[in-house]
């Protein structure tokens, strides 16, 4: 009589006392969900990226999301890239070439190679994690960069020979291949699991379609591009007719099987087109209105929050930024040149300031819609430029780019405003 096989126990709830917590107090360790989705977070907002890099690059044509590779970009000249991404976490070691992790990528790599000879002009690695350049014989760029000068690695007994030797064993391919491969395989590590939107958003401003775009557009933006970057990613089915007609015998496969390729791709055309309307369309949710994922309001965030709102691009709340650091410290300055009278001359230039912006504040009738913080902004630096002009002692030793940085400070402190007045959420 066959022995029954016994189940694995389920490991117990921690003790909880049900009186004092729910569900919905006590963080679950146990479903290692939300952590998947977390690394997949990071896979689909670096597939944003490389929209963003087609679109400022025509080398680039077309993007495939979960076909054949994580990442697949089409050149313009009908050549591919093959991009493995792969996550691991901080507390553990950077990546050698012993890791399993990218023994498995160089093969995938090699698949490649050898179903679709010459279509791949280079693959990459991509992580949230480093590689390891510790120790020469199992850094994976030593090992990239030797191949490519012609160095032999091959070495008895060596480390690479023994990666080559498996590889070759697994996939059937010629040591020649193998280094091939491996010489046009890249590596790049970005930033941690939760920091890659930051530099999405960053492309964004840096964009040259985009120039003039508000903080809150770019990231709707921003939203925007990861959700067609899952839709790619996860076969969202965009015509389900083609599925229909299969079933009733209309199409044959192929037509399903291509229709499933088209939902995986993002050509920079389309891209173009939806940027070109997005950047003009209204934004659906100001940054006043947006979830402050900080623990605190702080004064940048205040000022981005109030010129947002205002419509001030994100060129120029960056320009403000940049200025009220360099009016700062030019303050610090008079404190330490002489203490006495720093505080009367950092009170004069506030008080000029902040009368002139009032003033257009009020001559716009900003306060009543009448003008957009943008009008707003180009009539204050006007106006900053003729007082220095005709009255420069008023500013005593600032540059004008000083004063600029004055409003900054002043726009910190909710004594001037971009739009009619309103609360801001803590």
């Amino acid at each position: 009589m066959p022995k029954k096989k016994r189940q694995k126990a389920l490991k117990p709830e921690p003790k909880i006392d049900p009186a004092l917590k729910g569900p919905d107090t006590v963080i679950d360790t146990k479903d290692p969900g939300d952590d998947v989705l977390r690394r997949f977070r990071f896979q689909i907002t670096f597939a944003g990226i490389l929209c963003l890099l087609m679109v400022e690059d025509e080398t680039y044509q077309e993007l495939y999301c979960e076909q054949h590779e994580d990442v697949l970009l089409k050149h313009k000249d009908g050549t591919f890239s093959g991009i493995q991404v792969k996550t691991k976490d901080l507390d553990l070691p950077p990546f050698n070439i012993e890791d399993e992790a990218i023994i498995k990528s160089f093969k995938r790599f090699i698949g490649l190679e050898q179903s679709f000879p010459n279509k791949f002009t280079n693959f990459s690695i991509v992580s949230n994690h480093g590689f390891d350049r510790s120790k020469p014989n199992l850094c994976i760029n030593t090992l990239i960069e030797s191949i490519k000068s012609g160095t032999d690695v091959l070495r008895a007994r060596s480390k690479t020979l023994m990666l080559i030797k498996k590889l070759v064993a697994d996939t059937g391919c010629s040591n020649d291949l193998a280094l091939e491969v491996i010489g046009k395989t890249r590596i790049k590590s970005y930033s941690d699991l939760d920091g890659l939107e930051i530099k999405l958003v960053n492309d964004l401003r840096s964009c040259n379609m985009l120039k003039g775009a508000t903080e809150s557009k770019l990231l709707q933006i921003a939203d925007q591009i990861i959700v067609k970057c899952f839709k790619a990613s996860s076969l969202f089915t965009s015509d389900g007719a083609t599925l229909l007609n299969y079933i009733s015998g209309k199409v044959g496969i192929e037509e399903v099987a291509q229709q499933c390729i088209n939902d995986k791709r993002i050509t920079r055309d389309d891209l173009l087109i939806w940027l070109k309307s997005e950047k003009g369309s209204p934004v659906t949710l100001l940054l006043k209105d947006r979830h402050n994922d900080q623990e605190t309001t702080d004064g940048h965030r205040l000022l981005e929050i109030k010129m947002d709102a205002g419509g001030i691009d994100s060129e120029n709340i960056t320009s403000v930024k940049d200025f009220k650091y360099a009016f700062e410290q030019h303050a610090a300055s008079w404190l330490y040149k002489d203490p006495e009278e720093a505080e009367s001359r950092y009170s004069q230039v506030m008080a000029v300031t902040q009368n002139i912006c009032k003033e257009v504040y009020d001559e716009k009738q900003v306060a009543k819609n009448q003008s957009s913080g943008q009008e707003m902004l180009v009539a204050v630096r006007n106006e900053i430029k003729d007082r220095k002009k005709s009255e420069p002692e008023i500013f005593l030793d600032c540059s004008y780019e000083h004063v600029i940085g004055a409003v900054g400070v002043l726009t910190e402190a909710c004594k001037v405003w971009w739009t009619p007045k309103f609360e801001i959420k803590e």
